[in-house]
């Protein structure tokens, strides 16, 4: 286990500064709403548990998804009320610069400390990618934690402190922090994967799957970033993808192919036209794509 990183109130308040636009909630009955969209029944005290909860609960309940933007052909909105419509009220799911900015409204609205982060994917890839996430930490009894329900991919499904070489579990998966500079920091993975980053020998390997940066940004600053990542001839608006966690594994459809993973059991489909991706979607992700209706 690695050194602990001390965050007094200072450097949180700091990070947590957003000097320029007020910050946006949601109110009580969207509140309300968005809660039961995920399931989440009761009471959401501001506690680690509360976090916890809420972030596995998005993930099985709201899909990663670019299904609508392919469909569309446009660049979604990233204005609170149009995301309410689209994720809470018509159910569907969107890519990174949609959910993260959501569930961060989400979880100011219920009382925690949070903003947006800078982040760049890099799931074990040896070349350098550009900024292309929007990432949210959250400031709670004195430690700085990473949360994520937009990545699309393997990141934890619940809270991680920003500690740095502090391995943890979070619901049987293994992650460690690591810090990089000043500002930037990254999220490795323990991966069964056959290539990584790092080369290691032996079925288990450490991936990075995601940096991110701590310095203050505010909601105008992703407003480029979903413009660059939505044009033609990028991934997310050219290919069809979607993720969404299960209690006991995962469903995911990229390049044509449905993926429904269960306790260690992966099940593929290949999807042979636009209908059946589109049935895919609505039967395992509990939507359709606008303009497939």
């Amino acid at each position: 286990m690695g050194a602990r990183v001390s965050w007094n109130r200072r450097e949180m308040r700091r990070f947590a500064r957003r000097p320029s636009m007020a910050m946006e909630m949601l109110n009580d009955v969207m509140t309300s709403t968005y809660l039961a969209r995920i399931g989440w029944e009761g009471d959401a005290p501001v506690t680690r548990k509360t976090l916890d909860g809420l972030v596995y609960a998005h993930q099985c309940s709201i899909p990663f998804e670019t299904a609508d933007l392919v469909a569309l052909g446009k660049t979604p909105s990233l204005e609170m009320s149009d995301l309410y419509q689209k994720i809470v009220v018509d159910r569907h799911g969107g890519f990174c610069f949609e959910l993260n900015k959501m569930f961060e409204l989400l979880l100011r609205s219920v009382g925690f400390e949070v903003r947006p982060c800078l982040s760049r994917a890099v799931r074990g890839r040896e070349g350098r990618m550009p900024i292309n996430h929007r990432g949210t930490l959250v400031f709670l009894d004195g430690e700085l934690l990473s949360v994520d329900v937009g990545f699309g991919g393997p990141l934890p499904a619940g809270s991680l402190v920003i500690c740095d070489e502090r391995e943890q579990t979070v619901r049987g998966e293994v992650y460690i922090p690591r810090r990089i500079d000043e500002h930037w920091w990254a999220i490795d993975r323990i991966s069964q994967a056959k290539r990584d980053l790092y080369g290691d020998e032996g079925p288990s390997r450490r991936q990075t799957e995601l940096e991110f940066c701590l310095a203050s940004v505010e909601d105008i600053d992703f407003a480029s970033l979903s413009l660059a990542c939505s044009q033609p001839g990028t991934v997310f608006r050219d290919t069809v993808m979607a993720n969404i966690r299960t209690a006991s594994g995962f469903k995911s459809i990229g390049r044509g192919v449905l993926n429904v993973r269960e306790s260690g059991a992966s099940e593929k489909t290949p999807l042979e036209d636009d209908f059946a991706v589109s049935a895919a979607l609505r039967e395992h992700f509990g939507f359709t794509p606008y303009c497939a209706r």
